[in-house]
């Protein structure tokens, strides 16, 4: 087990989760990081005409609901167990929170990621092929390796991971891994042009 690198994730993380607000729409993911793996849980968004993230690669999640979910931790909770079946209560540990994020194609949207840590190093997935069409595990230590900079996205050329036939670009997936990496394991991906840092 890679105890230094849960470390690492405890001093990047906060303890205290935003209170959802009425100003501003809210929504929770879940980055699960599995230490025997060195790996975080990605997913592909199934292809849907109405929705506009899809095909995407995102970590599971969804909008905070107040009839749902106390909190936005509960948020990324329920979100993962309707996606791909795991019961983060039960098969992991929160280790806190990043600063929430926003998609450059819906600002109003305050989307914060939990991160979580696996107690069971090989959980049993079932994944929700309306919501993902498929699950994998990227390795911290492989993902320079998936570094492409200049892929054809959306008409703009932009730096993104390619796994097979999932791409992690610019939208907030790849934002909250450059954020992790850099900080927690000092590993630098190339800047996306709507990247303030």
């Amino acid at each position: 087990m890679r105890s230094y690198n849960v470390t690492k994730l405890r001093r990047v993380v906060k303890s205290n989760t935003p209170t959802p607000d009425n100003e501003h729409l809210w929504a929770a993911v879940a980055v699960i990081y599995n230490p025997c793996l060195d790996a975080f849980l990605i997913g592909k968004r199934t292809e849907n005409p109405n929705d506009p993230w899809s095909g995407d690669a995102a970590f599971p999640g969804g909008r905070f609901n107040p009839t749902k979910d106390k909190d936005l931790v509960e948020t990324a909770i329920r979100e993962t167990r309707e996606e791909v079946g795991l019961d983060l209560t039960n098969d992991a540990i929160i280790l806190g929170v990043l600063d929430p994020f926003s998609p450059s194609n819906a600002p109003n949207i305050n989307v914060v990621p939990v991160i979580f840590l696996l107690r069971d190093c090989n959980p049993k997935l079932t994944i929700n092929k309306a919501e993902l069409s498929k699950v994998f595990w990227l390795g911290i230590g492989d993902v320079t390796k998936h570094v492409k900079l200049n892929v054809n996205i959306k008409g703009l050329s932009r730096p993104a991971i390619v796994v097979g036939d999932v791409t992690i670009w610019g939208g907030m997936t790849y934002r909250i891994l450059r954020k992790l990496l850099r900080e927690a394991f000092g590993i630098d991906l190339p800047k996306d042009p709507r990247d303030p840092d």
